[in-house]
């Protein structure tokens, strides 16, 4: 910058030129701009500082009580789920011990006519289960059996749909799950002829008979032969998985 009166450089510290002794404007106006940013900087400063005490003081604690109010009523949502799907287990099993001839010759006339789906969702969502007098929970190995047998088919059906796309993951899902369900059906089937001593016998005749209508269904819409049904017991879930993709898309 330069003086305004004989026009030698200035530094903009100087308050007067070095040169002719005349006041340097540009100083003055610099040193009265710093003032008054500094006058506005600590007026801002206290506005702050005072809002911030004003908010600790009176809005934190009504925060506070928020947000417990709202963890509260989260509990007690929580609480009386829980207490609702208690009260609900309690009442249902009231009634199926009050109503357990009725359940029973619901259950029989179920199995009898081959209605797998409803007898398995009354197992699985009420807890009804077949009882013969030999033994009390013998038919827990024939239910494992159902639900493989009814996965199996849901699998089946699932790639049956997604067929002419093997990239989706609905095939892929699909195939890993019936392979995966052949397999535990074939060995929970072995485990309940073999070692499972505590089964009630008449569940076994059921079973089987189960077995092989899941022979069947996998027979007519898999392409498997009766040498590929007698292998199934010893192969393991990659070979089943092998087996299926090659009969389904050979």
């Amino acid at each position: 910058m330069k003086c305004n009166n004989c026009g030698a450089p200035l530094q903009l510290n100087q308050k007067f030129c070095p040169n002719c002794g005349s006041p340097n404007e540009q100083a003055l106006k610099h040193v009265n701009d710093m003032e008054n940013y500094d006058k506005k900087f600590n007026r801002t400063r206290s506005k702050v500082i005072s809002n911030s005490k004003w908010f600790v003081k009176n809005i934190t604690p009504i925060a506070v009580v928020m947000l417990s109010a709202i963890v509260l009523a989260a509990a007690l949502i929580a609480n009386n789920s829980m207490l609702g799907y208690r009260l609900a287990e309690n009442s249902n099993k009231k009634y199926n011990k009050e109503h357990n001839d009725e359940i029973q010759i619901q259950l029989r006339e179920l199995l009898d006519n081959e209605d797998y789906g409803t007898l398995y969702e009354l197992y699985e969502t009420a807890d009804r289960i077949i009882i013969t007098d030999d033994y009390k929970y013998g038919w827990s190995s024939f239910y494992s059996i159902l639900y493989d047998y009814l996965e199996i088919r849901r699998a089946i059906c699932g790639i049956k749909e997604a067929e002419g796309d093997s990239s989706s993951y609905s095939w892929d899902d699909s195939l890993n799950r019936a392979a995966r369900s052949i397999v535990d059906l074939e060995d929970t089937m072995n485990r309940l002829v073999s070692f499972d001593t505590s089964r009630s016998k008449e569940s076994q005749s059921y079973a089987e008979n189960i077995l092989d209508k899941a022979h069947l269904f996998i027979k007519a819409y898999c392409d498997f032969t009766d040498d590929d049904i007698a292998k199934l017991p010893d192969m393991n879930q990659t070979e089943v998985l092998t087996l299926l993709t090659r009969r389904i898309y050979g």
